[in-house]
Formats: C-alpha cells, structure tokens, sequence
C-alpha cells in the first residue's frame, strides 16, 4: 500500500496525529504523537458533524426503506370445551411487532382432527374460532407478510397455537 493513499485513509478517519514509518518488509505505525494538541483540536470541529450525519442516514436507510421482518405471538385459550358441553366462540389474538401498512394476516388450520372452524373473516390480526362438537385438537397458524415496497421483496413471519376441544 502506497504511503499517500495509507495517509489519506487515516485522514479520513480523522487520525492526524500519527507519523507512519515505511520499512522495505511492510508498514508499522511510529506512535510518537506531533503537534498533538493542534490535530486533536482540528479533528474535534471537523468530525462530530460528518458522524451525526452518517449515523441519520443509516437509520433511515435500515428502518423504513427496507421492509422489515415481522414478528407475531398468538395468545389464546389452550383448552375450550365443545359445543354441546356448553362451549362458545373464542377469540385467539395476535401480538404482533415491526408490521406496516398494508400487512397482510393469513390464518389456517395446520391440523384439525376437532370440528373446530373460523367464525370470522379471516385476514385481520385477531381470529373467532367456533370449537364445533368433536372432541380433539387443532394447530392454528398465522402468517404476517409486510409487503415490498417499490419492488423490494416482502418480508414474512409465521407463529403457531395449539388448542385442545373436550368436555372439559
């Protein structure tokens, strides 16, 4: 590496006080300082713009450019009775976390070997389940998906809910 280009990295990054000595096997770095008070002094006024700055535009560029991935959590009852035990419609609720305008909510039956089914429409973040009149059990699962923007790919999550229907 040149020793004007090893210079202007470390310009770059604001070390100024630093004298390099170049040896044929390499570089190594004297730290005996120069001028210390004159560079610390420089390097202070013209640094702490430059950083703030740089560190506005990640931010901006990591969070809200870029979809971001959705997190979820299903909350719920683990055990209904059936129907004809005296058992009603129950609601499973989502927790869900980094979701955007636009989100999109797919719930479905991963297994069903109970008489359960959906009361309401699906495609919102909550979900009213009818336990139906068959003891068993189902896993319910929901898929966030943050959609793409200006042709970004989407970003998804998936979260899962076992429930038991008896004559408890």
């Amino acid at each position: 590496m040149k020793k004007s280009t090893l210079m202007n990295f470390l310009e770059c990054l604001g070390i100024r006080h630093y004298n390099l000595i170049v040896e044929e096997n390499g570089f190594k770095m004297d730290f005996s300082r120069q001028n210390v008070k004159q560079s610390i002094d420089n390097s202070e006024k013209k640094s702490s713009i430059p950083s703030f700055l740089i560190l506005v535009l990640l931010f901006l560029f990591t969070n809200f450019l870029f979809a971001q991935q959705p997190a979820c959590n299903l909350r719920g009852v683990l055990e209904s009775k059936r129907l004809r035990d005296g058992g009603t419609n129950f609601t499973i609720n989502s927790e869900l976390y980094k979701t955007v305008p636009g989100t999109i909510y797919r719930w479905e039956f991963k297994s069903n070997n109970s008489a359960a089914k959906f009361a309401t429409a699906n495609g919102t973040p909550n979900i009213t389940i009818n336990p139906g009149n068959k003891n068993g059990e189902f896993n319910l699962k929901l898929t966030v998906v943050n959609p793409g923007e200006s042709g970004r790919s989407s970003k998804s999550c998936s979260c899962t809910k076992s429930v038991s229907i008896g004559n408890l």
